[in-house]
């Protein structure tokens, strides 16, 4: 039994609806590691001056003598 040409039409629709499905999620995928990207370089920072304020703290508490 041959396939219709209705049948093959919505082959052809499917295989065209997930191609678009597909598109769309490497996109997000590619949002999601910028995002991932930027938030660890945020982190980073944060901790970088998290430990510049400790040390400063530190050396204000401790007058400067460790």
């Amino acid at each position: 039994m041959a396939p219709t040409a209705k049948d093959t039409q919505k082959m052809i629709d499917l295989l065209q609806s997930m191609r678009n499905e597909v598109s769309t999620l490497k996109n997000r995928i590619n949002n999601l590691v910028d995002e991932l990207h930027v938030t660890k370089s945020e982190l980073n920072t944060f901790k970088s001056n998290v430990a510049k304020d400790v040390t400063y703290l530190t050396e204000r508490i401790d007058g400067g003598r460790f």
